[in-house]
């Protein structure tokens, strides 16, 4: 299949929402505070306070679940009085073959029908098709992962695992498995809300621990949308701005990679 037929594909799939991630330079976007400049903020319009997010990752000291595919994660949104688990599994889209990144989905029991919503990742040079399951778990006050132990983490993922996984494990993780799981975190970001242009868009900071134990500060800006062919308009007119401003960085980082292999 030729790229002009797969970018037809990808634009015919009006029930497949998109979201456009671009990463910005941190050293042009970020004060000496790691936080977003007031010339940025003016920029994109950001008239709130950035949101703070808590999040830990559950994964083998191998990583055998991301280099399967599969990310488990908590977050804790500042304010919020609950825990949220998320399960994604993350297929490689390759020279924008998305019809083969499905395949691949459908060979583990995943498609377009199945209950758990499905997006495209659209970065810079880089696409992604994810499928993903949440699920909550409320709190008298604002939970805080950082007094959570490994324990009550795993045991919290395992219990809230989605009905079709239950059914796969049957009983359930062997006990002596989930010990072998330990929590990578918590690590918090901050979430600005804001426009550029007439495009409402998110800036996040995430701050990357590093094996030496330096913090390295990522700036991710994304825009979601309702299909392919949004997108596509879209990311070309973002990439266009971010470039024409200097801020753009001609690449990708998976942020969760980053996380599990410091």
């Amino acid at each position: 299949m030729n790229l002009l037929k797969k970018i037809k594909n990808w634009l015919s799939r009006k029930n497949l929402a998109c979201e456009i991630k671009l990463l910005l330079d941190s050293s042009q976007v970020l004060g000496e505070d790691h936080l977003l400049t007031e010339s940025m903020r003016k920029t994109f319009q950001i008239q709130e306070e950035p949101r703070g997010i808590d999040v830990i990752y559950l994964d083998t000291p191998s990583r055998d679940y991301l280099k399967a595919g599969w990310v488990s994660r908590i977050r804790v949104k500042e304010g919020k009085p609950k825990y949220t688990i998320t399960y994604k599994m993350r297929y490689p889209v390759q020279d924008g073959d998305v019809d083969s990144a499905l395949a691949a989905a459908r060979a583990d029991g995943l498609s377009l029908k199945s209950p758990y919503p499905a997006e495209i990742d659209w970065g810079y040079s880089k696409m992604t098709l994810s499928f993903a399951a949440t699920a909550e778990v409320k709190t008298e006050t604002t939970p805080d992962l950082g007094q959570l132990s490994r324990e009550k983490a795993v045991r919290m993922a395992v219990e809230n695992l989605p009905s079709e996984v239950k059914a796969q494990e049957g009983e359930g993780p062997e006990e002596e498995h989930l010990k072998e799981i330990e929590a990578v975190g918590p690590v918090r970001f901050l979430r600005y809300e804001g426009a550029l242009g007439k495009q409402s868009v998110r800036i996040e900071v995430w701050p990357i621990p590093s094996g030496s134990g330096e913090i390295r500060y990522t700036a991710e800006l994304s825009r979601a949308c309702k299909n392919m062919m949004e997108a596509a308009e879209k990311r070309i007119k973002l990439i266009e701005k971010l470039d024409g401003m200097g801020i753009l960085i001609h690449g990708d980082n998976l942020k969760t990679r980053m996380i599990l292999h410091p």
